[in-house]
């Protein structure tokens, strides 16, 4: 009978992208829905404020024996490897593009709306996520993975402003506004300063307005 939570020192497989179309085979298909029900049942208990679940509640949480959650997972770092690929392509689909030929003060008020919610809706699974990282070079991974999509955007949205700037100092700038709209800056304005939402976004506006007027850009 497998245990309830598996060894953490197995290495974990390539992730197969979990965005991918649900498969003909009706076989395959059931398959696929059991692997998303088992996901969906974690970050459900992650929600909940269980950050640790056991794969046995996961497993009573998804409808399943324990047993079908170790067919598809090997271990638990495995099951939050699969889940942190499913966020981001959660991520992604929550990003819009801010157009740059807007006016700055504009486009620093669709910023900070555009990560408020993002990072309020994802607070639950990179919270979790946390916990394990120091032991997973593959949450580790999807975490840079996570930084770099943030910097892309950063530079997409204020890169008329960053270009004003010689390159250490662009550097620079992009590091902090990209630190500025982090989830670890928002959680500290969530959680640890124990604002609402509303009063952390505007916190964020502030922020990175303060940051946007060092270039010399008319931020209103």
């Amino acid at each position: 009978m497998p245990s309830d939570r598996r060894s953490r020192t197995k290495p974990v497989p390539a992730v197969p992208a979990p965005a991918t179309p649900e498969p003909a085979d009706g076989r395959a298909a059931r398959s696929h829905r059991t692997r998303l029900a088992i996901i969906d049942a974690m970050r459900a208990l992650h929600a909940e404020g269980d950050l640790r679940p056991t794969a046995r509640a996961i497993a009573e949480r998804a409808e399943v024996s324990l047993r079908t959650v170790w067919q598809h997972f090997a271990d638990l770092e495995t099951l939050l490897t699969h889940a942190g690929e499913r966020d981001h392509q959660v991520l992604l689909s929550l990003s819009r593009p801010i157009p740059a030929g807007q006016p700055v003060d504009v486009r620093i008020e669709a910023f900070a709306r555009q990560r408020a919610r993002l990072l309020e809706k994802m607070t639950p699974s990179w919270r979790a996520a946390r916990l394990e990282e120091p032991f997973s070079k593959e949450l580790q991974r999807i975490k840079e993975r996570t930084f770099a999509l943030a910097q892309d955007q950063v530079e997409s949205v204020f890169g008329p402003e960053l270009d004003l700037l010689g390159e250490r100092e662009r550097a620079r700038l992009l590091d902090c506004l990209v630190a500025a709209g982090s989830w670890e800056h928002w959680d500290a304005l969530r959680t640890g300063l124990k604002l609402s939402r509303q009063a952390a976004r505007e916190v964020l506006v502030t922020s990175v307005t303060a940051l946007i007027a060092r270039t010399g850009a008319d931020v209103g």
